[in-house]
């Protein structure tokens, strides 16, 4: 039998007012205009190492570049909404999820930074 004195566990912390749409909105969008440029290069990138005529297609190493340039595109692809959608909800999970996918994206666009200044 259940005892109605006993309360059903609520949560301890209490929930956080959520931010207006247009702020996660105007988040999201800086977001996009930062990794727009990026995603194009490094894709170029991907596209020119994997159809280097020089080489065969269907090497280990190319196809490891084409998963990895999978993987990392996805990242890129998702931090923007992910970082719009924590700064609504400001929920931890999603803070953690956007951490996740934006040290990749970061790591990306300080590699394409790097490759421009080395060959400029």
């Amino acid at each position: 039998m259940t005892d109605p004195s006993i309360t059903p566990d609520v949560r301890s912390d209490p929930l956080r007012p959520q931010r207006s749409q247009m702020t996660g909105t105007l988040v999201s969008l800086l977001a996009w205009i930062v990794v727009i440029v990026p995603m194009c290069g490094m894709a170029l990138i991907i596209f020119a190492a994997v159809t280097n005529p020089s080489t065969s297609l269907a090497t280990i190493s190319k196809v490891v570049l084409i998963i990895l340039g999978v993987l990392l595109m996805f990242c890129m692809v998702i931090t923007p909404h992910m970082m719009g959608q924590a700064v609504i909800y400001r929920e931890r999970a999603l803070w953690k999820a956007a951490l996740w996918t934006g040290i990749p994206t970061v790591g990306v666009i300080l590699y394409l930074v790097f490759r421009w200044l080395l060959n400029s």
